[in-house]
């Protein structure tokens, strides 16, 4: 998955969320995907995406800040399960 598509899959699901500040907040999701695509490839994009749709699915909008936390653990659990780089 290509962090543009993991970006606009997460705006669907959040597409009527609005963050404290009145902006959409999957559009700040774009260099936290970006990153994680850099330092592993798309399985691991795809698994960001899934982690943040699930949080989502129960209620919560992560901020960009908390994405990066949530590609931060995927990073490093991609490290230890596909030998990383």
């Amino acid at each position: 998955m290509e962090p543009e598509e993991a970006v606009r899959q997460l705006e669907y699901a959040i597409d009527a969320s609005l963050d404290e500040i009145g902006q959409r907040a999957a559009a700040g999701y774009r260099p936290t995907f970006e990153r994680v695509a850099e330092r592993a490839d798309g399985t691991a994009v795809y698994a960001l995406a899934g982690e943040l749709s699930d949080e989502v699915v129960d209620g919560y909008c992560p901020t960009p800040a908390e994405a990066n936390v949530t590609a931060d653990r995927v990073l490093d659990d991609f490290a230890y399960t596909d030998g990383g780089e």
